[in-house]
């Protein structure tokens, strides 16, 4: 039983043994092995290609930290991370050492939804988590919003309409602008039609839109798309309509 006992102890002491020689040569090595490239992935961009690997790059050597050719050792993941964070556009960074001498960098943008120009004339978009970002000139299709429009509300009531919208094909398509009154009043104006679409607050979104599109498949088929100036869906359960004079 003893025997027995003692051969196990040596074989855990050796697998033990094994295991700190393999860590410490690896260790070892890493001292004189350099980086020989980075494994980049991006995500959350397939819509708009906000970021690319030119611009990662970019910030990289701008910041003094591009890892290519430098020992492994003298790599910090935790760094790059922080640095890329700092980017406007860069929503999530996750940085690690791989086999192969590589480094791996799993990045997603932000996702700008609207953008605002407002009555005091800033500039700015909002992005699917509420954020505003300050990038200007960004190469993408986004409805517009004017009019009295804060940060905060266009973090919440703006958004939470925008949201409704771009999760409908047709909404998207058909609304080209989103303005907002002094009184806080939503309006849309759509790309078809000499009309504008009145849903008053951001209460509700989804039914207002329901009975738009109604009204639109029964209503407005029948009579022509010109026929009204405004169409309201502010109170619930009821479809204003405007005629032109």
């Amino acid at each position: 039983m003893l025997k027995k006992i003692l051969s196990i102890l040596s074989v855990v002491v050796l697998a033990g043994y094994l295991c700190y020689s393999v860590v410490a040569m690896t260790d070892r090595h890493e001292d004189t092995r350099l980086c020989r490239g980075l494994d980049l992935h991006i995500t959350d961009s397939l819509h708009f290609d906000l970021i690319d690997e030119e611009m990662v790059i970019g910030v990289l050597q701008e910041h003094s930290i591009d890892p290519v050719g430098l020992p492994l050792q003298d790599i910090d993941p935790e760094k790059i991370e922080a640095t890329l964070l700092l980017h406007p556009l860069v929503g999530k960074v996750q940085c690690y050492k791989t086999g192969g001498d590589m480094l791996r960098i799993n990045l997603s943008s932000k996702v700008p939804l609207v953008r605002v120009i407002n009555n005091r004339g800033q500039d700015f978009y909002v992005d699917s988590k509420g954020e505003i970002l300050t990038q200007h000139s960004l190469a993408v299709q986004l409805p517009v919003a004017t009019g009295y429009i804060d940060r905060q509300f266009a973090a919440n009531e703006l958004l939470q309409v925008v949201r409704v919208l771009d999760r409908s094909e047709f909404w998207k398509a058909q609304v080209e602008q989103i303005n907002v009154t002094k009184d806080g009043q939503i309006e849309l104006v759509p790309r078809v039609g000499d009309h504008l679409l009145i849903l008053g607050s951001a209460d509700n979104v989804e039914d207002k839109l329901e009975r738009l599109m109604n009204f639109y498949e029964k209503g407005l088929d029948n009579v022509g798309w010109n026929k009204y100036r405004s169409i309201s869906v502010a109170y619930d359960g009821q479809v204003v309509c405007k005629k032109r004079k």
